[in-house]
């Protein structure tokens, strides 16, 4: 009884072990950036690119829940700036009329191949298709509509944080297809 029960535990284990991977849940055939004002709009290997993790990395233990079905997880820790950029974005989130300077923008870009410049995406775009929004608490992303009727934004607007700050910008894109993106505040 007693070996049925150290094989049987071992064994609960070792399963346990196989779904906490340190390995990163990369795509190889694709790069990821993350862009916005904060630099300059564009794949920018120094301030944009990012690198796959595993799911189980300290940095997106917050987002554990939300993680589960993930086939491809990035992260790129970025700084959005308190200056300001000239320019607003303006949505209304919640019921109230919301006025973001243009500094707090994001948006992530897939290429088409990797180590191409050449873009895939912009998300959230009709190409991306919908993004899921991560951590409200710290990011607006617009509605997923083609025009903006109720100041909500549409899928062409950008994304934006809620306030400046240094941020692990989150990249998730799941076993089903779906996408999702959060920026989870560096304490």
């Amino acid at each position: 009884m007693k070996k049925l029960f150290v094989l049987l535990l071992a064994l609960v284990l070792s399963i346990g072990l196989l779904g906490c991977s340190n390995d990163p849940l990369v795509n190889a055939e694709k790069d990821y950036y993350v862009t916005g004002n904060f630099n300059g709009w564009d794949t920018v290997a120094d301030t944009g690119m990012m690198e796959a993790i595993a799911k189980n990395d300290d940095r997106v233990a917050t987002l554990k829940d939300d993680l589960k079905d993930v086939e491809y997880l990035y992260l790129k820790e970025i700084v959005l700036p308190t200056d300001l950029a000239g320019w607003d974005v303006t949505y209304t989130i919640d019921g109230t009329v919301t006025v973001l300077d243009g500094n707090l923008t994001v948006k992530v870009i897939r290429t088409t191949a990797a180590d191409s410049d050449a873009r895939d995406w912009w998300a959230q775009s009709p190409e991306s298709g919908e993004i899921t929004n991560l951590t409200p608490a710290t990011l607006y992303i617009p509605a997923f509509v083609e025009e903006n009727v109720d100041g909500a934004g549409g899928w062409n607007d950008n994304p934006v944080a809620l306030v400046a700050g240094t941020y692990y910008a989150v990249f998730a894109e799941y076993e089903d297809g779906s996408r999702a993106l959060g920026l989870v505040l560096v304490a």
